[in-house]
């Protein structure tokens, strides 16, 4: 029988009754009406057949048939020994506005990035001190493609600090580093063709090679980021020759890849001219700096990165270091898709850089990335998580009995947005049970405790839709 707590939990039961035509397919008919209304969870169990069948009055065969029908629809799938279990269809990245009951508080750690303005007490006078003599009517009046010459220049400047070599010939400047990494696909790439990414990686990177076209090849990780075998069978087996990867705080696990890695990964990278893809926009974050992938490739990669993290996710500048032998290609790639990055932003980015304020932006955000860690690892005191000491973010593993996307489901009820990790997998079916939880999103300390606070609690009660908690 099926418990009386999950009774409203299962309404598409009751679905099932007013639903014409043959049984089996009413059935799979409520389920899949249920997933789509979000009423079943990635994850949750299905009642046994016997029990479903013993529910509606019909004989267990009808059932057999509509879970068959229900999997054919890839919406299920059978565990021999544990059951039937219902396959989602998951958006492949977080909301911009979570969907919350009326008056309902809602924490969303499931965003990336800082939340308001930059930790600085003095930043009004600051902006003031940036934009001081700017001559708006030039600025207006102006078109470059990829980039004012002087705002080039400050880029190459600023990725000095990053470990990156760079003149102003080298420098396109863009809206940010998501328009940075679909520039570099669109330039690297055409349509049907494939690209390699980290089998966990940032959803964007991968939204956006789907967007144009491209497919997407996973390459297998481990604690120190790209495996270099997995990396070989990958190269050998695909006809990829674009890398896609963020060697530095890892979006979603925080692995920063180690030096012995990063010169294997070169290597192979050389071996097979493999061009690479950069991501680099934690890179701010680590003291000492690490020195990047794009440093030992000059010639066969493109550097990314921008302010968004130090500033604010208002922030839509981003520089990229573009090898000779594909600015052209990147170029008519941005006038494509915005002709040129807004030269007022790019006019504030490089004085930032210039006057050196952008060095006090990253090290009060590095003060404030390092005090919310101390928060959260006094929360999830004995959990699993994976983190670095000035991460934005870190990654909450499940225990055996929950989901990733139940638990994400569910702190949302509660109140806290997170992110599920199959958001970051390439293959959904196989992502790790864990959630990606940011820190810096909450508005104060104070929120960011009470948020921790709700997902510590709500992991040691244990998952409502394990198998022990109401089907029989």
């Amino acid at each position: 029988m099926i418990a009386g707590e999950f009774a409203t939990a299962m309404k598409w039961i009751s679905e099932v009754r007013r639903l014409k035509g043959p049984r089996y397919i009413a059935i799979a008919d409520a389920v899949t009406r249920a997933i789509d209304d979000g009423e079943l969870l990635n994850g949750a169990r299905l009642p046994t057949h016997r029990a479903l069948a013993d529910e509606l009055e019909i004989d267990v065969t009808t059932v057999t048939r509509a879970y068959s029908e229900i999997q054919r629809r890839g919406l299920a799938e059978a565990r021999v020994g544990q059951g039937t279990f219902v396959l989602a269809r998951l958006p492949d990245s977080p909301a911009s506005q979570p969907s919350m009951p009326h008056n309902t508080p809602f924490i969303d750690l499931s965003h990336n990035f800082p939340a308001g303005a930059p930790p600085l007490a003095n930043l009004r006078e600051l902006a003031s001190e940036v934009t001081r003599d700017m001559d708006y009517g030039a600025l207006l009046g102006r078109q470059s493609d990829i980039g004012i010459v002087s705002h080039r220049a400050a880029g190459g400047a600023y990725l000095e600090t990053l470990g990156i070599k760079a003149g102003s010939d080298d420098i396109v400047v863009c809206a940010g580093a998501q328009h940075g990494i679909a520039m570099a696909i669109s330039a690297l790439t055409e349509p049907g063709e494939s690209i390699l990414m980290e089998a966990t990686t940032f959803y964007g990177a991968r939204a956006a090679a789907r967007m144009l076209g491209r497919n997407v090849v996973s390459v297998a990780m481990d604690d120190d980021g790209l495996r270099p075998d997995a990396l070989e069978e990958a190269v050998r087996m695909s006809a990829a020759r674009v890398l896609y990867c963020t060697p530095n705080l890892h979006n979603p696990t925080t692995t920063i890849m180690s030096s012995a890695r990063r010169k294997a990964i070169a290597r192979i990278c050389e071996r097979h001219k493999i061009a690479v893809i950069e991501d680099d926009v934690y890179g701010f974050l680590l003291s000492p700096r690490r020195e990047p992938l794009s440093a030992r490739l000059r010639s066969q990669a493109i550097y990314i990165t921008s302010f968004s993290k130090s500033c604010g996710p208002g922030m839509r500048i981003g520089y990229m270091r573009v090898p000779e032998q594909w600015r052209r290609a990147v170029g008519a790639a941005l006038r494509a898709t915005i002709l040129m990055a807004a030269p007022i932003e790019a006019e504030i980015a490089a004085r930032l850089v210039r006057s050196g304020l952008i060095v006090q932006l990253e090290k009060a955000q590095r003060a404030r990335n390092a005090e919310r860690q101390r928060i959260v690892e006094q929360a999830f005191r004995g959990l699993d998580y994976s983190s670095k000491p000035n991460a934005f973010h870190v990654w909450l593993h499940m225990p055996a009995e929950w989901q990733s996307e139940v638990f994400a489901a569910e702190a949302k009820l509660r109140g806290v947005g997170v992110s599920p990790a199959a958001f970051f997998n390439l293959d959904p079916k196989a992502a790790p049970d864990a959630v990606r939880v940011c820190l810096s999103a909450a508005e104060t300390n104070g929120v960011l405790q009470k948020a921790a606070k709700i997902l510590a609690d709500l992991i040691v009660s244990g998952n409502p839709w394990s198998a022990n908690s109401g089907i029989v």
